[in-house]
Order: structure tokens, then sequence, then C-alpha cells
């Protein structure tokens, strides 16, 4: 600190002063100057492990970002220094009082400071001559600077103090020539103090972890009792240097919001941040409904200017769900204002494969305090399978009735009963269409999809999209080729739409060869001379001869001009009834494709159908005496024991004139 005689004309400071600092020891009396080769006791800047340090001074043992300590003209109150990244650190006079003109400055002043921000001020008493505050535009985990030549001197009455205003600062690193009063928040020069390299003046000002553009703020002054409040025995000057400050690495936090209810009731959201060496982590919501609980992530620390991929999946139990089954937005923003870190805009990426969404945030740095909120909003989800309504049934026959077939309860039941029952696998032109329902008006986009590898289809639509809908309706479109071609369901299946719903799941479609089909006629055979006027008095016997009995073996050694009754039973085997049912079958004719020598006539008789009176017969039915075709009206099968069959019987006469 300098002190120095109000008379004297500050152009003479340099040669002057040192002239009086010399003959100071020997002339007491004189006012005089007060110069010492100052040690330097403040310590070296330090961050916390793994933050940046950003350093504002002349010192060259540091690696960190740095700018050198100027001021933008003596006298102005302000100064900015830029680092990268649009980091910035403000330092600034307020409350300034009997300051010495040219002032503040950056020099090494007169062997009392070295390469610091100086303030030179008269000798009045006052408690603030001069506030200095600091900003930066980042969160900072420490922040800190070095005062220098703090002291005391009686023939300049004046004794310097430092208070620190902003809370959470300290002093450190400083002498026995101080005092710290006020709850260890101000610092004052003994009485009398001054400066030397045995008695060094320097100290540290420091704080720990602030919130961007925090004010550290401090304030200089002169309350030496003795000192007068209008007139200046001297000057004092205090310097300022080495400033710091340390940021922490990019730290990410990511939160989950859902703007509706789930498309599953037991959906969950799970989120994952990888990249760099950032170690494995991921939280999983909780909640019903709209509502999401445990939806925000523990605080993430980044490495500076790394990319990371931040991934949603979603859960059902322990299932793997489908993401697409939700509309997803994100939206990624900085605490730390002033930042040049760009937030990523684009939208997210879907993986099939994974059934993911995900986005990259890239090239953070440090101080930035970046949140990533992703809101989910359910889609409309109809899906279902085009599968095998076998029941599990091996080895298939079309005429088997026995109780593989009969007793199977899974077989044939338009009810997908999985895992029992499988999908079926995709062949071209397998295709599944969603359209609006025939009748309805509107305009809706009809969507086609393929069925997968499985069987199963999915089409996912936003609230935008379904509109107004009460219904809509789902279409197989099955190939021309197609192995699998009796259907167990309807092709055309009608889904309505209820408010808050957005899963429409097990729109199946049931499938079988033609093998496996439930409908098996069973055709038998009556030999007789044509005396038979009651076809319903001959028995029935599938193993037995047919002379005897409604037979399924073959017919030998018939004479022409005898008779054929026939019984066609209609079975169905399967576990839905069927319906409009029509049996037909064609009398044998010379010449017809089957190259039959004989022409055989329906004669009486008349046909019956044997469930009083059912199958009836159509009227285009083929006429006593007559060669045709013998038609059924249209009938049904229930699917219990006392329903799933029903059979008709009618009586030919074999031909008497062979063809040459």
């Amino acid at each position: 600190m300098r002190q120095v005689q109000r008379l004297l004309n500050s152009t003479k400071k340099h040669l002057f002063n040192r002239y009086i600092c010399q003959i100071m020891t020997l002339l007491a009396a004189i006012p005089m100057f007060l110069i010492s080769n100052v040690a330097f006791a403040e310590a070296a800047p330090v961050c916390p492990s793994g933050h940046a340090m950003y350093y504002l001074g002349s010192k060259s043992t540091t690696t960190a970002p740095k700018a050198t300590l100027s001021w933008s003209a003596a006298g102005n109150s302000s100064t900015t220094y830029s680092f990268d990244s649009g980091l910035k650190l403000v330092l600034s006079f307020s409350d300034i009082n009997f300051i010495r003109t040219g002032y503040p400055e950056v020099s090494s002043f007169a062997g009392v400071t070295t390469n610091a921000l100086n303030m030179r001020h008269s000798s009045e008493k006052i408690d603030v001559n001069h506030r200095l505050t600091a900003t930066i535009n980042k969160p900072v985990t420490k922040y800190g600077f070095v005062v220098q030549d703090l002291d005391a001197n009686a023939a300049g009455r004046y004794t310097e103090s430092v208070s620190i205003v902003t809370t959470g600062g300290s002093f450190s690193n400083f002498a026995n020539n101080f005092t710290v009063s006020n709850s260890n928040k101000t610092i004052t020069a003994n009485q009398w103090a001054n400066c030397s390299p045995s008695s060094p003046c320097n100290f540290n000002i420091e704080w720990e972890a602030q919130s961007a553009n925090t004010p550290f703020v401090t304030t200089h002054g002169n309350p030496y009792s003795g000192a007068s409040t209008t007139t200046s025995t001297g000057d004092h000057l205090v310097g300022y240097s080495d400033f710091y400050f340390c940021l922490a690495p990019p730290k990410l936090i990511v939160k989950k919001a859902l703007n509706s209810t789930r498309v599953n009731t037991n959906d969950q959201f799970e989120i994952a941040v990888s990249g760099g060496s950032l170690a494995a982590n991921s939280f999983t919501t909780t909640g019903t409904g709209s509502t999401i609980t445990n939806g925000t992530s523990a605080t993430l620390t980044l490495a500076d200017s790394t990319s990371y991929t931040i991934t949603e999946r979603v859960m059902n139990g322990t299932t793997l769900g489908d993401i697409a089954n939700y509309n997803a937005t994100y939206i990624c923003s900085n605490a730390t204002s002033g930042s040049t870190t760009v937030m990523p805009t684009s939208a997210m990426s879907y993986s099939a494969s994974g059934k993911t969404r995900s986005f990259t945030l890239s090239n953070a740095t440090y101080g930035d305090d970046i949140t990533c909120t992703i809101t989910n909003t359910a889609n409309y989800v109809f899906s279902g399978t085009v599968f095998n309504d076998n029941g599990n049934v091996l080895s298939p026959s079309k005429d088997d009735i026995s109780s593989k077939y009969l007793n199977n309860s899974l077989y044939f039941n338009g009810k997908y009963d999985s895992p029992t029952e499988s999908g079926i696998p995709f062949t071209t032109g397998h295709t599944i269409t969603l359209n609006k329902c025939t009748g309805d008006s509107g305009t809706f986009s009809p969507q086609t999809v393929n069925i997968g590898n499985d069987g199963t289809y999915s089409f996912s639509l936003t609230p935008a999209q379904v509109g107004s809908y009460t219904r809509l309706c789902v279409t197989q479109n099955e190939p021309s080729n197609y192995t699998y071609s009796v259907d167990t369901t309807s092709n055309f299946l009608q889904i309505d739409i209820t408010n808050s719903k957005y899963n429409y799941p097990s729109n199946d479609f049931g499938d079988v060869v033609q093998e496996n089909a439930a409908l098996v006629l069973i055709k038998s055979q009556y030999v007789h001379d044509c005396s038979l006027n009651n076809l319903a008095t001959i028995g029935v016997n599938y193993d037995g001869s047919a002379s005897s009995a409604y037979s399924t073996k073959p017919i030998s050694n018939i004479i022409p001009g005898q008779c054929i009754a026939y019984r066609i039973e209609a079975t169905n085997r399967g576990n839905i009834s069927l319906a409009d049912i029509v049996i037909k079958d064609t009398l044998q004719s010379k010449n017809d494709s089957n190259n039959s020598l004989i022409t055989s006539t329906l004669v009486n008789p008349t046909p019956i159908g044997e469930n009083s009176g059912t199958p009836s017969f159509a009227t285009n039915s083929v006429s006593i005496g007559n060669n045709g075709t013998v038609t059924t009206n249209t009938f049904s099968l229930g699917a219990t024991t006392a329903t799933r069959r029903q059979a008709i019987r009618f009586n030919t006469k074999y031909g008497t004139i062979i063809s040459n």
C-alpha cells in the first residue's frame, strides 16, 4: 500500500516516491511513501477434480484457458473478459469514493502490486470507497482472486479493510498482520502493519459453487476512526489479481412426460444415456394412466465435446413393447445463459429392430446445465395376428372326424390360442388394410401393411389421423396362392373406438389349410333291387356291406338296372357354427368328366333330410326320373354334439345302357 502526501504532484510519483521512501527511515516526521518488495503468500488457484479452470491474470504456470488482465481504459468502471464457448467474466466497480484520477488501472505498481487491477484512493475515513463485482455467465463451482497490498499506516491515517458481501465467500492464506471480524466476512489490516517481504500482504478470497450470473461482491474501505471524513493525509492503493473460476463438466438431466393415457395399462418408459465413458445408467418410470412418477434421471456428468445418445423404450412388465405406439417429441434446454452449445432439435430416430427411439446430444461444454424432456402422446394402435387355427393338430386329414378333432377345443374355434397355435408366415401379397368402414363418411387415408413373418400386423395412427371416427375396419387380403385358404374368422373386422382408449389389439384372422377345414362330407351307399319305399329304414354301417346298410365300402358286382340309395352326412368337426352350407351331388352320366359308362337317374322314394326334413332340397334340385344334380337349400351346423351333424338321403337307379 502506498501512503502519499496530498501535496505531492502525482506526476512525479515514480522517481520522487522512491527518493522519499529511502529517507523515510531517517525522517519519520516527514510524510513519506512506504514501499516494499512484497512477498506473495497467496495460494495458487485450484479447481475440484475434473472441473475446468479459466484464469485471468499473468501467471504462466497454469494450463487453464487464459485471458490477460487488462482494463478497457483507465478510469472506466467495468471490463468484460471473453473466453471460449461464449464464456464471459465481467469485473466492475461501483460506489467509488475518493478515487484518484486514472484509476482503476492495471499495472505492477512500484513494487507493492504485481500485474494487478489497482484502485488508488485518498485516505478519508469511509467504510466503502469502492465495490468490486464479478459476474460469470455460467454456473461456477469455484471463483476467487488475490488481494494485494492491503495494509495500514499511521501517518497516512488509514487501516484498509475488505468485506465479503456475497454469501459463501471466505478469506484464506493471510498472515498475522490482519484481523478477521464480522463472522469472518471482513478482513482489516492491523495497526500499523505495512507490507514488507517479511510481512506479506497478499491473500485469497474464494467462493464455492454459485449459479450463473451470481454477483460476487466485495467492498474496500478505510474504517480507521482516526482518519478525517473530509481531509486526506495521504493515498492508499489496493490491487486485485489472479482471478479464476471453475466450471463443472457439463451436466444432463433427462425427464419424462406423458400427454395422454398409456397405450397399454402397464406400459412404463425406460430411458438410458450412453456415450463416451459414461457408466451404464437408466431409469424406468412408474405410475398409471397419464401419470408419470419416477420420471427424472439422476444428474449425469458428461465429458466436454462428446456425443451422447438418449434412448427410450417402452416396457410391458418384462416384455419389450414398441415405442412406435407413442408419438414422441423432446426439448432440451440449457440453464446456463450465454452458452453457445447448440441444443438438438432433429426428430428422434426410430429403430424397428430395437423398438426404440433416440436422439443425440453433442458438444456440451463445461458449465452447461442441460435438461432434456421427452414427451409422449399415445398413438392409436390397431393390431392382430393372422394365425393357423388348427389347434395344433398334426397330420391333418380332410375326412377325419375322430376325437383328434371332435375333442380338440382349440381347433377351428376362431380364437388365437397362443402358444398352442402360431402365426402364419408372410407370403407375397398377404396384407392387411385399415380403412373407414362401409357407409361411413369423411376422409380417411387407408393404410395397408404386410403381415410379419410371425403373422402379426400393426397400425399406429396419431389422434389427428383417427379424427372423429368411432369405428374403423380391417380387411385381410389373401394372396391368390394362399395355402391357408379356409377362413375360421371373417376377413372383415370392425373395431369400435372409445374415448381415452388407444390400444386395440387381438384383431386376429384365423385360417387353416384345406385338410383342416371344419366341414366334412361323408357319402355312403346302399345297393338294392329298387323295391325300397322308405329311405329312412336303412341303417348306417360305414364299415359294413353296402347291400345291408349305408356303407363307405366300395360296391362290387352291381347289375345294371339295380338301384343305389345314397346318404351324404355333413359334419362340423370345428368349434364354431357353420352357416350357408349347400350339399350338391351330381349323378353320373355317360360322357361326363369322369368318363362314366352309364347314366343314373333320381328315382323314388323322394329325397329326404334326416332331421325332420332338414336339410331340404332346392327347387332346382334334380327331379324324379331325371339325371342332374341333387342340391339342398342352405343349412347350418352347430358346434355341439347334438347340432354338428346333418344328412340327406336319396335314391338312384343304375343305368341299363352301357355307352360304347
